[in-house]
């Protein structure tokens, strides 16, 4: 029993040290994971299963720690216009355009121009900075 105690008492000391989740989360697993396997079987037995234990619950309590670290995902869903009310409008050249798919597709092709006009700009001040070509 003073074993356990310390060992308990031992983890939740060391536990402010872990930065993440993950870290935290495979230590109490293993820990966990452990006192479950040695629990089962006797002699060799109860040492294998005291392994396995600590392997499964090091894992599990890993992927739960990772689950937790993630970022929450929020999605924003704008609210429908009215009918007959006009489309939701961006700034940009295509605002002007009603229609879903068509201002959709005209948005993508002004990104496009954009990324081919980065390109060339990245091109020419590659040319200028390694060959002296400026133009």
């Amino acid at each position: 029993m003073k074993k356990l105690l310390i060992v308990a008492v031992s983890t939740i000391a060391l536990s402010g040290c872990l930065a993440t989740n993950q870290q935290g989360g495979a230590v109490i697993g293993g820990i966990t994971g452990g006192i479950l396997g040695n629990q089962i079987g006797g002699g060799s037995g109860k040492t294998l299963a005291t392994g396995i234990g600590v392997l499964l619950g090091a894992m599990t309590g890993s992927a739960i720690g990772q689950n937790m670290d993630r970022p929450p995902i929020i999605i924003y869903k704008g609210v429908a216009p009215r009918r007959g009310a006009a489309a939701p409008r961006s700034n940009n050249r295509c605002s002007y355009i009603g229609n879903d798919g068509v201002r959709s597709s005209c948005e993508r092709g002004h990104a496009d121009r954009r990324r081919e006009a980065q390109r060339r700009a990245e091109r020419r001040a590659y040319q200028c900075s390694r060959y002296r070509k400026c133009w």
